[in-house]
Formats: C-alpha cells, structure tokens, sequence
C-alpha cells in the first residue's frame, strides 16, 4: 500500500521554512550584539519567541500528519516519519529523505547559532559590568551566587562622577 506523500512534504517544507527563519533571525540578533545596538538585540528577541512558537505549531502539525499516516497504513501513530517513507512511491523517497536531513540540519544550525549568541551577550554584559567597575570601583562588590556564577551588586556609595547639583 502507498500513501499520498503530499501533506507530510507541505509540513516538512513549512517546517524547514520557519527553521530557516529562525536561523535568519539570529543571524541579525548576532550582528546587532557586535554592533552594539541594544534596542535591535531586543526587538529580534521578541522575533525570535515569535519564531519559536510558529516552529513549534509546525513540528506539531507534522507530527500530527504523520500520526495520521500511520494510522492510515495500520501502523503505530508514534511511527517515525523515515519509518513512513517506506511507503512511499519510490520516486518521491528521496525528496522525503532531503527535507528530514534540511530540517535536521537547521535545528543544529539554529541551536549553534543561538548559543553563540548567548555567549556573545553573557561576554558583552562582563565587559560592560568591568568598565562600570574600573570607573567607579568602590560602587561595585562581585560575590558568587549558589550557583557559582559572579554576581555584582551596587555598594551606597554614591558615584564620583555624576554631577551634582
């Protein structure tokens, strides 16, 4: 028996389009971290929640195309898609096979892309925590949390530098 691949290529393509979305999202994040534009790092931010939630509507979608599939074919509803190629013509498999390896790809993309990212604003907010020290020293006391991450608190000592009136 052979399957109509039809819902499951359409699900796997939107799948892979909002993964490249995402992708494309912190690409602009990490340009605007090393350009120093913390209004845009922000706004992408609240893109890429967006960007989140749609790919997760999407792998919820194909995962139901696929579960229904399944169903269609008597197999279990928590089949594998690579399970359900199988019942593919064979003229459609590796066009199947592609758009799983795509989307694959781009999930360790995104998830490399975001990291980096992370460790690109982790390393800004040291770098600006420093010279906020080093200008005022007295003004900030760096403990360690439980959690052993460095935690600078603001000491009651006014600042030498602002004005005063």
């Amino acid at each position: 028996m052979t399957i109509n691949p039809d819902p499951l290529i359409d699900a796997l393509r939107d799948e892979l389009q909002e993964h490249g979305g995402l992708l494309s999202l912190f690409d602009e994040q990490q340009k605007a971290i090393l350009d120093r534009k913390p209004d845009a790092v922000l706004a992408i931010q609240d893109s890429i929640r967006v960007q989140l939630d749609t790919i997760h509507v999407c792998r919820k979608h194909r995962e139901q195309v696929a579960a229904d599939l399944a169903l269609t074919l008597g197999q279990e509803p928590g089949s594998s898609v690579k399970a359900l190629i199988e019942f593919c013509d064979e003229v459609v498999r590796p066009l199947l096979y592609s758009l799983i390896y795509e989307v694959n790809q781009l999930i360790s993309k995104t998830r490399r892309r975001g990291q980096q990212n992370q460790m690109l604003l982790a390393r800004s907010i040291e770098v600006s925590q420093q010279i906020l020290q080093r200008l005022n020293p007295e003004a900030v006391t760096k403990t360690y949390s439980r959690g052993g991450r460095i935690k600078l608190s603001r000491g009651n000592i006014t600042s030498r530098y602002l004005a005063r009136s």
